[in-house]
């Protein structure tokens, strides 16, 4: 059991193929971009003042590749991924590597609103859960993931982590890090969470605290460190 305060730094992976391109990504998976991989190495400049204890990714190769970068460009290299297949992202079923566009696109239409923003809009910080179950619906495949079943394994993936100690990174997907968020603090939701951005979370006490949300200011930091 973690003795004292447990500080999980976040990170959305770099940016990707599919990213760059605007394709359904999910459980399917590209390589880092060079953008993306310059962007994770700024991120792991940035953070060289903060010693990890541990690091953990999905199983994906974007997160365990940006994670690597990090401990990289840290230089903090006796660190060791831990790949846990439950912080992946959402599994989108027959959608992945469809243009975003069509997607939503359907999923708008079949919830009956012209686009994603008035569809937040009503929906609020039930948005990404409304979704994700029309997702479901629409894919006759049986392939897409539910909702409920990511939520389970995200949470059971924080209390695996919940055990380390001191700063621990983690590296995941930009829906299943606003999932986690929706934990604790829906009015936190960021749907514009930035490839390499920090989320920033305590753990004390048998309590989860959002400390920072879409920190860049690591990136930032890194940009004026040397590699």
């Amino acid at each position: 059991m973690a003795t004292g305060k447990l500080n999980v730094y976040l990170v959305r992976h770099g940016k990707t193929m599919f990213n760059t391109s605007r394709r359904v990504q999910g459980w399917s998976d590209t390589p880092l971009t060079k953008e993306g991989i310059e962007v994770a190495e700024f991120l792991g400049r940035g953070l060289r003042e903060v010693p990890f204890e541990a690091v953990y990714t999905s199983d994906r190769g974007r997160t365990i590749e940006t994670a690597g970068i990090i401990i990289r460009e840290s230089k903090q290299p006796h660190l060791e991924i831990n790949e846990l297949s439950d912080f992946r992202e959402f599994g989108f079923g027959k959608f992945e590597g469809e243009y975003e566009d069509v997607m939503f696109g359907k999923v708008m239409e079949h919830l009956g609103f012209h686009s994603l923003e008035e569809a937040f809009e009503k929906f609020g910080d039930d948005g990404y859960q409304i979704i994700s179950e029309t997702v479901e619906k629409l894919d006759e495949t049986g392939m897409s993931e539910t909702w409920d079943a990511m939520v389970a394994r995200l949470k059971k993936a924080l209390e695996i982590v919940s055990e380390e100690n001191a700063n621990v990174l983690v590296v995941s997907h930009g829906m299943a890090i606003n999932t986690i968020i929706s934990f604790f603090d829906k009015s936190m939701i960021n749907p514009e969470l930035a490839n390499a951005s920090v989320t920033r979370l305590g753990f004390e006490n048998g309590k989860w605290t959002i400390e920072a949300v879409n920190d860049l200011s690591y990136i930032e930091a890194g940009k004026l460190v040397l590699a």
